[in-house]
């Protein structure tokens, strides 16, 4: 069964766009981060304040490795899921991954300063989510697609990503885990992608009360 995956660093909209994503192939959707709190019976931050990252991470990858959707889904992922090396395959074995690349300013903009984002917490939250961004960027790098999103609406950055996924679709895709498909502002998938006015919802700019994402 084919299912699209999205990976990408906090704040990329990973999980505005692949809400969006499965409303417009009318597949089901699935958010890790949301599995994770339904069965801890508690907040992404409070796992981290109770069990340390690396309890975290060993339930992630737990859930990641669990998935076994009944139809055709999309998954959104946390920031930092694609970084183990058994979530990254199981993610692969699930269908075409997507990788939504972001710059650290708009990362920045777009990330709550407060509690519900554990890793971009303190003063020097700018330099620690710049280095770890750029240690991340060469493993994010294995997706099958990789999607800039930076300036881009919710729908521009969906139809951006349907733009690069429709022909793997049609084809029947074989994910391979090596260096993916990338499409960036000028591209053609830009250009065939729908453009909105005024009115266009922007990818989300992180305000406290959105869903945490945890890096």
């Amino acid at each position: 069964m084919q299912n699209l995956v999205l990976t990408g660093f906090m704040a990329s909209g990973k999980t505005a766009v692949g809400r969006r994503l499965a409303r417009r192939l009318g597949w089901d959707f699935i958010d890790t981060d949301e599995l994770i709190e339904s069965r801890k019976g508690c907040s992404i931050s409070e796992i981290f304040a109770r069990d340390g990252e690396d309890g975290f991470r060993r339930v992630e990858s737990e859930t990641v490795c669990a998935l076994r959707p009944e139809r055709p889904t999309v998954i959104s992922t946390g920031g930092g899921t694609y970084m183990d090396e058994e979530s990254r395959k199981a993610l692969h074995r699930l269908g075409i991954v997507v990788h939504l690349v972001v710059s650290m300013p708009t990362v920045m903009k777009r990330v709550c300063r407060g509690k519900r984002r554990p890793l971009a917490t303190g003063p020097d939250a700018e330099r620690r989510l710049s280095g770890l961004l750029e240690s991340r960027t060469p493993t994010y790098r294995l997706a099958d697609v990789l999607v800039e999103t930076d300036g881009l609406t919710i729908d521009q950055a969906v139809s951006r990503v349907m733009g690069m996924i429709e022909p793997r679709l049609r084809a029947g895709h074989g994910s391979h885990g090596g260096h993916g498909d990338h499409a960036g502002h000028g591209d053609d998938a830009t250009q065939t992608g729908q453009v909105l006015g005024s009115g266009a919802e922007p990818l989300p700019q992180g305000s406290c009360g959105e869903k945490v994402e945890k890096g």
